[in-house]
């Protein structure tokens, strides 16, 4: 079974997050990222969906404040180590033969929801819903958005990934290789084939080598990132889940949504 996904759910800015999805993000960065159940899930949903993916990044680097580095926290070290293993485990989908009467945009599109989707129809408890170590939700959120630290990641690394953004994402020509999502729908249409897979899968390697790198510079032992390596955590997301966000918060246009 694959899950129904549109170009159009590619997130563009404002994005602007709900207490809920700031509680529950904040939740998961503490803790669910270790659940083998939880690992199992984001394998087969292929990350979270574009919004959420996103609003993970968002969160993890406005709002943890502690770490080592220039930066002093505010680094996407949870998302790194996630997408690193998720980038490597798809690029070795993506390499695999397309026999057996398996249709290969199939590999390209989730098979099940967005974690974060489903928590969200999970109708909320009577009273007051504390977030994690009963820290204050709606004042998270609203510090979330102001996209502070964000903002100056993307603005600080686009010479190094705006050239390698989707072009499809932000209806520009080029010849940079494709999103996922955008990538399915040239596989689905004819217009795209297993070498495109392959090409794709080359780059999700070369994305977790770097986001290995960058991880690491994020931890006591660490040597500090080049500009190449903090522009890949921005190009594994843009990867899997579109490139219009960050393009916007660096200020390199494209279209509305």
């Amino acid at each position: 079974m694959t899950i129904p996904e549109s170009s159009e759910l590619l997130p563009a800015a404002p994005l602007l997050l709900t207490t809920e999805e700031v509680r529950l993000l904040w939740a998961f960065v503490h803790g669910d990222i270790m659940n083998a159940a939880m690992r199992a899930w984001l394998r087969a949903s292929l990350g979270f969906c574009p919004r959420h993916t996103w609003a993970y990044a968002v969160v993890e680097i406005e709002l943890w404040e502690a770490g080592v580095g220039g930066r002093g926290g505010h680094q996407p070290f949870d998302v790194s180590v996630l997408y690193e293993y998720l980038a490597r485990d798809f690029a070795r989908r993506l390499a695999l033969p397309h026999g057996w009467g398996r249709r290969p945009e199939t590999v390209l599109v989730p098979s099940r929801r967005c974690y974060l989707c489903t928590q969200l129809e999970v109708p909320l408890k009577d009273g007051f819903a504390l977030g994690y170590a009963n820290s204050d939700s709606a004042s998270l959120a609203a510090e979330a958005n102001l996209l502070l630290h964000t903002r100056r990641w993307c603005e600080a690394t686009a010479d190094e990934w705006s050239d390698r953004a989707c072009p499809a994402c932000l209806g520009v020509p080029g010849e940079a290789l494709l999103c996922r999502a955008h990538l399915a729908e040239r596989v689905r249409s004819g217009e795209a084939d297993d070498g495109d897979l392959t090409a794709s899968s080359r780059l999700l390697t070369s994305l977790a080598d770097r986001l290995a790198i960058l991880s690491t510079s994020m931890t006591a032992s660490g040597q500090p990132a080049d500009t190449e390596t903090e522009a890949s955590w921005i190009e594994t997301l843009g990867f899997f889940a579109g490139w219009r966000f960050p393009a916007f918060l660096a200020g390199l246009g494209g279209p509305a949504g």
